[in-house]
């Protein structure tokens, strides 16, 4: 087959920006032709990478994958104004200048955040007459409504509405829909009741597995040289912003202070970063490290500095049906896990039998969670850690997942 894919993040973005080049490899591996349109990549900073310049159209061959980059505007702050034309740029770009990395596939696959997307989605697929699998990442427009980009009232009102009139119309021309979650699911197909129950399908988040391996296999020299080793470390690695709720985390540190032993690191950068690190600074919490952003390829080697790995999300009702991407990543990279999240997450964790997991934005639950696991053995950590790799090579697996979508989209060229 020829599967295009659409995205407006793609490699070498982290995070859920990963995913999109998961597919494309495996797709190629199997032996698809695969042409992708996508972004210059700005994500999590807003700052376009250096290397990378905009213009109009930029074609690259790589991996057996055809790359088209269309130009936007980056931005990734706390601005509602910003967020939109980040996301605005990109959908109309994509539109205009980017049909011909769509054109001719069998089908496409589609990374459905942000929901933007589905302008050049519905303009490059002919309204779906080109069959598309839309890979549900977010629900929209809660993801808008939580993080506070909506305005409240009735202005707001509108937007949801018509936000929600533009999810709807992609379901529906949609050929296969693949979600993260059974309960993302089943609240799809509540919320429309036109879709058929056999178009909706599971298809986790794989992670890139040739980055995240298990952390007692790395090299030596990968491993850096950190002042927290002789500690019980939990660390962060991720998207520093206001949905992951790391308040709690300084919270929790504050708590186990008296506990010097403990130390927490955060990894990452993002819009709340500046201000938790502030916020530590003037709380003396000296058991708190920021590392800030690094190189993905750097991350195997900071996490196997930790005792354990935090992932977290705020206390949210569309957060529940968020299944964040690092947990793949943790799961194949052998490592015990602390989950402060509820929901899909949570029960993912839980499922894998991973780690423990303690309630969101609630600090005496996971200090308790720290405390738990540091009370532990080695080897009952290993524990942990081996039952999520055995549960990530089972279930969620790059050619486990990739197989699923070409299995789908092969079916639907009958």
């Amino acid at each position: 087959m020829k599967i295009g894919i659409l995205s407006q993040w793609f490699d070498p973005e982290p995070g859920g920006g990963a995913i999109p080049g998961i597919y494309a490899r495996e797709f190629a591996r199997a032996g698809h032709d695969v042409s992708v349109l996508t972004g210059f990549p700005n994500y999590p900073d807003g700052n376009i990478y250096p290397g990378y310049k905009q213009r109009v159209r930029a074609v690259s061959h790589r991996h057996g994958v055809s790359l088209t980059r269309v130009p936007l505007f980056p931005n990734h702050n706390s601005s509602t104004t910003g967020r939109i034309l980040n996301y605005a740029s990109f959908a109309a770009s994509a539109a205009a200048f980017g049909g011909a990395a769509l054109r001719d596939v069998d089908g496409i696959w589609v990374y459905n955040s942000p929901i933007t997307v589905s302008l050049p989605l519905l303009a490059h697929s002919r309204w779906g007459k080109t069959p598309y699998f839309l890979q549900v990442q977010d629900l929209w427009p809660d993801s808008l409504i939580g993080s506070g980009m909506f305005p409240g009232g009735g202005v707001g009102a509108v937007a949801a509405a018509a936000v929600s009139s533009l999810v709807r119309l992609t379901e529906n021309r949609a050929g296969i829909i693949g979600v993260s979650s059974q309960s993302a699911r089943e609240l799809l197909l509540e919320r429309n009741p036109r879709l058929r129950a056999d178009r909706v399908i599971s298809a986790p988040n794989p992670t890139d597995e040739a980055v995240f391996r298990p952390v007692d296999s790395l090299p030596p020299e990968s491993v850096p040289d950190v002042p927290w080793k002789s500690s019980f470390t939990a660390m962060y690695v991720g998207a520093v912003g206001e949905v992951q709720g790391l308040d709690s985390v300084l919270d929790a540190a504050a708590a186990l202070r008296s506990h010097r032993d403990i130390h927490f690191v955060i990894v990452g950068t993002g819009i709340a970063q500046p201000r938790l690190r502030a916020r530590a600074a003037a709380e003396g919490l000296n058991n708190v490290t920021f590392v800030g952003r690094i190189d993905k390829a750097l991350v195997p080697g900071y996490m196997a500095t930790a005792s354990v790995q935090l992932v977290c999300l705020a206390k949210r009702k569309f957060l529940e049906y968020t299944t964040p991407s690092k947990i793949a990543s943790l799961l194949a990279s052998r490592v015990p896990i602390i989950g402060q999240l509820s929901g899909d997450g949570a029960r993912l964790i839980g499922d894998a039998g991973a780690g423990i997991l303690a309630e969101p934005e609630d600090a005496e639950s996971l200090a308790a969670a720290v405390l738990e696991m540091a009370s532990l053995s080695g080897a009952q950590r290993l524990h942990y850690a081996s039952d999520g790799r055995d549960y990530y090579d089972r279930n969620l697996s790059a050619s486990v997942v990739a197989s699923v979508v070409t299995t789908a989209l092969e079916s639907l060229q009958r």
